[in-house]
């Protein structure tokens, strides 16, 4: 799964969509799901105090995925799986709070600060902080970032997003290697979330060590409470062990050892002791499974993440905005929400926004009437693009006999994400589109399928790594160079100005009032473009050993603290 806002026309109106007083298959009505998701805690890591934990351990964290690029900066590198790897091991310089509060991560950022009018930022670094080759994290490492992050480093770095860098217009050395400040050339009032993940100077600025030098197997240089990952490709297992250099609280973890388990077969080795932590989110088999079982704790708090289908818009059969209009008024969401929230017992809202997650000041629904399932409108659509139903025939077809067949990629390792495709397929048929789906290798559907293009349909799921709504113009936005070839961690392959400009006003933003307005603007902009269909927000739930802690759901804070997670001491 990508990782963006940790991926990532005229003026438009919010919209609102009203409430409805219907139920959902489980018995709710609409009303009482809201109530309940609004009652959801902000974060659930069965918390507890450092003192209350033994030191030492192991720690089996089930993901979904064996990666092969492990440089977030890249590309392929922008994954949720990816960073709860780095992260144990990586210096940030922020640490998130569930309410979107913020301090400097004091282990590399003594002190940071913003000048009044924005367009300045000043850092005071930890001397302490060093990389595990010796060498200490300076100005220079930040620098090296930004210069590659804007795409001023000579060579051909394959970026995922220039967000928040691009405003940057000088990085100026302080008083020492230790201080330095950032230049803008117009205020970015999101820059807490600026180097979410820094990486040495060399592997930023050498076009073949920024491309292999994280990849997996390789020798990684780090600088966190975890170091010395070991890589075994065979039992898809990495084991990254306690940095007994690491300058700040000592992890209480001897190691964790993260393995890749297909999705739908992660619930059945929690149950065999084989993984002692996953991410349940809707799988109805594992929640049946697991439900009741002694010694399991069930996490339940918003999700910083959205399910969705992405539309590539690139694609030729797609780029017609008429033909995305119908795809979504054809596309039953409240179906699909249904069938996957419904059996683990997740309230359905009928609600989702792109930008914001429920537990957000100004979070509403923006979809209008393109969010309305209508097949009658969306063939009334596909008629105006061309696309033609003839008598007796089951799939609409062009003037040159040409029949609307339009490809859905899916996860063969998620039950979930193959009944999605069925279910779109069936609904899309409906209207005379036909769809081929094509069930593929987890590991592959984004590095093969989703990330070059390969695709026009696919499922998956959008993670936050900070509070910010302002760090999704990388999924959304674009293009990045002036040919209109790269977009970066933009998956669709399209955007407009209006989209780029509402995002750079937002970036700059200090009034939460008016942020949340502009970050509603857009939600209902990229609606209007179709360059997703969300279908909903997704579920807070985690399953865990009832004895592990600070682990879990951790809703907007966006990342866990690493060198806390441990295990209860016996009693």
């Amino acid at each position: 799964m990508r990782i963006g806002k940790a991926r990532y026309l005229a003026p438009v109106a919010a919209l609102v969509v009203m409430a409805s007083a219907c139920s959902n298959d489980d018995g709710r009505s609409t009303e009482e799901a809201k109530e309940e998701n609004a009652s959801l805690e902000a974060t659930d890591l069965n918390p507890a105090a450092r003192e209350d934990l033994q030191e030492g351990g192991r720690f089996v964290w089930a993901l979904s995925e064996y990666e092969e690029q492990y440089n977030m900066v890249h590309i392929q590198g922008n994954k949720a799986d990816v960073r709860r790897v780095m992260a144990a091991m990586m210096p940030s310089i922020t640490r998130f709070q569930p309410d979107g509060s913020y301090e400097p991560r004091k282990e590399f950022v003594l002190d940071y600060g913003v000048s009044e009018d924005g367009l300045e930022v000043t850092f005071e670094l930890n001397p302490d902080a060093v990389w595990s080759d010796g060498e200490p994290v300076t100005w220079e490492d930040y620098e090296a970032r930004v210069l590659t992050s804007k795409g001023e480093t000579e060579g051909d770095f394959q970026v995922g997003s220039d967000e928040g860098y691009k405003y940057i217009d000088e990085v100026v050395q302080g008083d020492d290697e230790f201080s330095f400040t950032l230049e803008f050339s117009q205020p970015y009032a999101d820059w807490p979330a600026l180097f979410d993940i820094v990486y040495p100077k060399e592997y930023m600025e050498d076009e073949e060590l920024f491309e292999e030098g994280y990849t997996a197997g390789e020798e990684f240089v780090t600088a966190g409470p975890f170091a010395n990952p070991e890589f075994d490709e065979v039992t898809q297992r990495i084991i990254v062990t306690r940095n007994d250099d690491w300058w700040g609280d000592k992890a209480l973890l001897d190691e964790i050892v993260f393995v890749n388990v297909a999705i739908d077969g992660q619930a059945t080795a929690f149950n065999n002791n084989e993984v002692d932590g996953f991410y349940l989110g809707y799988d109805s088999a594992g929640y049946d499974l697991l439900q009741g079982k002694d010694g399991a704790y069930f996490t339940r708090a918003v999700n910083h993440g959205h399910r969705f289908i992405s539309v590539n818009a690139g694609s030729e059969l797609l780029s017609d905005k008429n033909v995305r209009h119908a795809l979504a008024m054809g596309i039953d969401r409240d179906k699909i929400a249904n069938v996957a929230l419904s059996p683990v017992d997740w309230p359905i809202t009928g609600e989702v926004n792109r930008l914001l997650r429920s537990s957000q000041h100004g979070y509403q629904d923006n979809s209008g009437e393109l969010g309305e399932y209508n097949p009658e409108r969306a063939g009334e659509l596909l008629d105006e693009a061309g696309w033609t139903l003839e008598d007796g025939e089951q799939f609409r077809t062009n003037a040159d006999g040409e029949t609307l067949t339009i490809s859905y990629v899916a996860s063969e390792d998620m039950q979930l994400a193959k009944d999605e495709a069925d279910i779109t397929r069936e609904m899309l048929a409906e209207i005379g589109i036909e769809v081929d789906v094509q069930n593929v290798p987890g590991n592959a559907l984004f590095s093969d399928y989703i990330v070059p293009g390969n695709y026009e349909l696919a499922a998956f799921v959008l993670t936050g790594s900070n509070p910010y709504a302002s760090d999704s113009a990388g999924n959304f936005g674009g293009p990045y160079d002036e040919d209109g070839e790269d977009w970066g961690n933009n998956l669709s392959f399209h955007s407009t100005q209006e989209i780029n400009d509402l995002f750079e006003e937002m970036g700059q933003e200090t009034d939460p009032d008016r942020y949340a307005e502009l970050a509603n603007q857009i939600d209902a902009a990229i609606w209007e473009e179709v360059l997703t269909i969300p279908m909903f927000e997704r579920p807070g739930q985690y399953v865990l050993k009832d004895d592990l802690h600070n682990w879990g759901e951790y809703g907007l804070a966006g990342d866990y603290v690493y060198e806390n997670i441990g295990w209860a001491k016996e009693e």
